[in-house]
């Protein structure tokens, strides 16, 4: 999972949108969780979001040394991960009232931005006009087939799973399951919300402004794509990171044919990830991508 390159992403954009507010908003108040809102005074939003990414970065670092190992693929740190993704939602939905505001009082400032409160774009997944889009069936069924032949196989299926065992916690292979759909469920929700917001909210609407449609749509996909490279444990790179490019392009154009509104983005985006983390559970738990340790009978 990419937490790192997400949170330089999220910074640099943030950086590049606003370069005139650079000497009125230190960089120490972005980086801070919640630092842009508590800044300005909103103490209410800036604490809303400053509590629980702490309370996961907290959890995450005090617990890294509990992690495993599912061949090769190391387990991820979840709550590092949730609270990376929650940070990349906190700069964005500052990003996006700053956005606005500009639009507002400068209408020469023609950069695409969603103006859709945050609560419905965080409820775009489970929207069942949005669930009905061909984009969004499409992708949750490309997301079973890669879920299913998208990697190498041991021949080892759920039926043959014995015991579970996630940040040394050993489980039976049902309540292993329960578990792992838990994560894969709130994993996939993160993912297909922080990432859209980025690359899609961010990136592709400044790209286009200050280079065209074309070069945003091409110069996005590629950044999301080549960073998906940087997923642990990953046994197929080139796969992976053609497949992101391709699927990237595919968002990207659906944002911009629906002038910058990113909710079968956001959607499109989860249903593949939860599909096929489903998918490559039960048909093959060795190549897991949380990397939770299974364990298969005789």
């Amino acid at each position: 999972m990419r937490m790192r390159p997400i949170l330089c992403a999220v910074c640099l954009l943030f950086l590049l949108a606003f370069p005139a507010r650079a000497d009125e908003m230190p960089t120490g108040w972005l980086l801070f969780p919640g630092g842009t809102y508590l800044h300005e005074g909103d103490y209410k939003t800036g604490l809303s979001f400053a509590v629980p990414e702490i309370a996961l970065l907290t959890i995450g670092i005090t617990n890294s040394d509990r992690q495993g190992k599912q061949g090769d693929t190391p387990e991820i740190n979840l709550p590092l991960l949730f609270s990376f993704q929650l940070y990349a939602v906190d700069k964005w939905s500052y990003y996006q009232k700053e956005m606005l505001r500009i639009k507002d009082e400068h209408p020469g400032v023609d950069v695409g931005v969603d103006p859709a409160p945050l609560k419905e774009l965080m409820l775009a997944p489970f929207d069942p006009d949005t669930m009905s889009s061909p984009l969004v069936i499409a992708f949750a069924l490309l997301g079973a087939a890669d879920g299913l032949y998208g990697y190498p196989h041991n021949g080892r299926r759920f039926g043959e799973i014995s015991s579970a065992t996630a940040m040394r916690n050993g489980m039976s292979r049902d309540t292993g399951t329960a578990y792992y759909e838990g994560m894969a469920f709130a994993a996939s929700y993160g993912a297909g919300l922080s990432e859209e917001l980025i690359f899609r909210g961010t990136m592709l609407p400044l790209m286009d402004y200050h280079y065209g449609q074309r070069t945003g749509l091409i110069s996005s996909s590629l950044t999301f794509g080549l960073l998906h490279s940087f997923n642990q444990g990953t046994q197929n790179r080139e796969y992976l990171v053609a497949q992101a490019t391709v699927a990237g392009f595919l968002f990207g154009w659906q944002v911009q044919e629906d002038d910058y509104r990113l909710k079968k983005a956001i959607a499109a985006h989860f249903w593949y990830d939860f599909v096929s983390m489903t998918a490559t559970w039960f048909a093959n738990p060795a190549e897991n991508p949380l990397g939770i340790q299974v364990a298969f009978g005789f």
